[in-house]
């Protein structure tokens, strides 16, 4: 049996994703940008704090329309006017020049791009249950995403780069979730038994350690973003790469060992970036803290956003802790902007420091328990038993599904593939869900077992086992 591949559905996805970021870091960029022009510099702050709490909203509007939209048909008909919507408000955003239609468009432009993104993540986490390539295909899309954000901002007019990439975005998200063949969004997937659910408390300290990184992440946006208003500093230059280039390393270390490595790279990163507070009053040495900064942040996006979506399909509200990473952050950051700019500009960086080096060791406690898990020495991979014992049915089942990185609920309908001989309209009934999604959960197990047919379903897993 060959390892899995990454499949083309999953490499869609990741371009869906990959996307979605562009079109929301976009978003941000140009409404501070046109924040500047419209209500001054030193409205940037107050707009951006206030646009974070939007994209919070938005990601939990996502959560709440699900469990109001119940039927297939409402759910597709309330995503197709809400990307309408997006695209509406990014137009009025466009030509908005009075201020109070200036911050009603943005308002609405970020609401609904975070719940397009909160769909987008929702989707994501079901697409990689299982999947060994989830770090480095969103780490890789989102580095992309960054790449051709600073070519965007640099070679084309601003305007005219916001509105083409939020229309192309926004059409291609919608889509994918309208036609891709693995459609999460719209019905309602095969639950996990209850003592396969993750464990909660693991949850909390997660939840605890993106406060935690998001204070940190917080005090330096808002010097850098206030400093970007002012044109002191450009923030989106050629030291933005490096953004990018901590997006990309944190997706690779991901998949390292199962996440292992990626609490204490952050950590280690953390701690660089504490350092990064010196350097941002003096202009020779920002280039350096800035860089600093977005490497930091690289790792910090991808820690929060992989560790969610694993966290994800194994919870009740798959919708909502998704993107659970992304709702702590733009709150967290939104309560810490404006008092971390008033300390800066009351006592300088110093203060700053110290409290980011005490927050990183903070982090540094909540995460280790999973900082001691990555100390301990690998088990070996599970394989076959020795012929001194043998192996039930139930035993070589798991190993197939483990070895094919087939999901809990892709095993299920597994299982009664290959020892029952119910159709697929038997056993939609006998899992308690419809016939659509059955035939969707056959689709990704022929994809992941590299088969085509029940058959050849059977001869595989008959020729793993032998």
């Amino acid at each position: 049996m060959k390892r899995q591949k990454i499949t083309s559905s999953e490499l869609l996805c990741a371009i869906c994703f990959a996307l979605c970021f562009f079109a929301f870091m976009l978003t941000e960029a140009f409404i501070n940008e046109r924040c500047a022009v419209i209500l001054g510099s030193s409205a940037v702050n107050p707009v951006y704090t206030f646009g974070l709490v939007c994209t919070g909203l938005g990601f939990l509007s996502f959560s709440l329309l699900r469990r109001l939209c119940k039927k297939e048909k409402s759910r597709k008909t309330a995503q197709t006017i809400l990307g309408i919507l997006c695209i509406g408000a990014a137009v009025v955003l466009l030509f908005a020049n009075q201020p109070a239609l200036f911050l009603t468009s943005s308002s609405a432009a970020l609401l609904l791009t975070g719940h397009i993104s909160g769909c987008v993540y929702y989707n994501t986490a079901m697409y990689f249950a299982g999947s060994r390539y989830t770090g480095r295909l969103i780490g890789t899309g989102m580095g992309a995403a960054i790449l051709l954000q600073f070519v965007v901002q640099n070679l084309i007019p601003q305007s005219v780069a916001f509105i083409i990439s939020i229309i192309f975005s926004v059409a291609f998200v919608m889509y994918f979730i309208m036609k891709a063949p693995k459609d999460w969004i719209l019905e309602n997937p095969l639950p996990y038994s209850s003592e396969t659910r993750k464990d909660f408390k693991k949850a909390l300290l997660l939840i605890v350690a993106v406060v935690l990184m998001s204070l940190v992440a917080g005090m330096i946006d808002s010097v850098l973003t206030a400093f970007n208003a002012e044109k002191s500093y450009d923030i989106y230059g050629g030291v933005r790469l490096f953004y990018a280039l901590g997006l990309i390393l944190a997706g690779f270390l991901a998949d390292i060992r199962e996440r292992k490595y990626l609490p204490l790279s952050t950590v280690c990163t953390i701690l660089l970036s504490s350092v990064c507070m010196f350097f941002l009053s003096d202009e020779v040495s920002y280039f350096a803290g800035t860089a600093l900064m977005y490497l930091y942040s690289g790792f910090y996006v991808i820690f929060f956003t992989v560790m969610f979506l694993d966290f994800a399909p194994k919870s009740s509200r798959p919708e909502l802790w998704a993107g659970m990473g992304r709702i702590v952050r733009s709150f967290t950051v939104a309560a810490t902007v404006l008092p971390a700019f008033n300390i800066y500009g009351a006592v300088g960086n110093t203060v700053l420091a110290v409290v980011s080096c005490l927050l990183s060791i903070l982090i540094l406690l909540v995460l280790l328990p999973y900082l001691s898990s990555a100390a301990v020495s690998p088990k070996p991979t599970e394989e076959l038993p020795s012929e001194s014992r043998e192996l039930s049915p139930q035993e070589r089942l798991k190993l197939y599904a483990r070895r094919c990185s087939l999901t809990p609920r892709e095993t299920e309908v597994l299982e009664k593939l290959l020892t029952t001989e119910d159709g697929v309209q038997e056993i939609a009934d006998s899992l308690y869900i419809s016939r659509r999604m059955v035939q969707r959960y056959i689709s990704s197990i022929y994809e992941k077992t590299e088969t085509k047919t029940r058959l050849g379903l059977f001869q595989s897993y008959m020729n793993f086992t032998e």
